[in-house]
């Protein structure tokens, strides 16, 4: 069975296949003068980095059109990546993050534009079976992949989870989906040990960086699949 988690982002989507990870984003942003910069570089020979570009217009109308089209050669190369990567022969389950409506009016108008585009094209020449997880659903699941429930019922079982520090799942950020991946045991895959081993460097800012903050993304849609569907 193919496996699929994708966290679309206009500027840094994560993408995983099969556990093979990539991130789409803009060279600028990827890259200083030197070459690629910090947490690009960290996990290079890591993850596929697809570089994307936006086109300048002068104009609303203008604007709304470009911006269509690059969505649109945008989307067509993460479908690509997609079905290079998959078994066509075997079955194929998707999973993709939804919207936040935390987002401002035009960041969320576009993206929606965009991850509709997205979905469709999955639609049309990926798959039928697109499970949409909301991102305090995603966060929940992070939480539930790693660590275990808690009872607090009374009289009746009633189930709670929490990490280590006592942040409920709906409650976690970027860093908590982070420690959700490098505190999980049973993970050994190769992304899980990359996060391991560099924990300490990116645990020591205040906020996750890119592109890791929308691939861990990707990688747990991707790890909630794979415990629906264990091969």
């Amino acid at each position: 069975m193919n496996i699929i988690g994708i966290d679309p982002s206009l500027i840094s989507t994560g993408l995983v296949v099969n556990g093979k990870i990539f991130n789409y984003c803009r060279e600028s942003d990827a890259n200083n003068k030197s070459g690629l910069s910090k947490w690009f570089k960290l996990c290079e020979g890591k993850m596929e980095l697809r570089y994307i570009t936006y086109r300048h217009f002068e104009n609303y109308s203008e604007g709304e059109l470009t911006k269509l089209k690059d969505y649109d050669l945008i989307t067509d190369m993460i479908i690509s990546d997609i079905l290079e990567n998959i078994d066509k022969d075997q079955e194929t389950k998707v999973s993709i993050e939804g919207f936040s409506f935390g987002s401002s009016a035009g960041d969320l108008i576009d993206l929606v534009a965009f991850s509709t585009l997205l979905r469709k094209k999955l639609w049309d020449y990926v798959t039928k079976d697109i499970l949409v997880l909301s991102p305090s659903s995603l966060k929940q699941e992070a939480c539930k992949l790693t660590y275990k429930p808690i009872n607090i019922g009374k009289k009746k079982p009633k189930y709670e989870w929490r990490n280590g520090y006592g942040i409920s799942g709906g409650n976690f950020t970027k860093r908590e989906v982070f420690l959700s991946i490098i505190e999980n045991d049973s993970w050994t895959d190769e992304w899980s040990l990359h996060c391991k081993s560099i924990k300490d460097e990116i645990l020591e800012n205040k906020t996750i960086k890119k592109p890791y903050e929308d691939v861990n993304d990707g990688f747990i849609l991707y790890k909630y699949l794979q415990s629906i569907y264990p091969s």
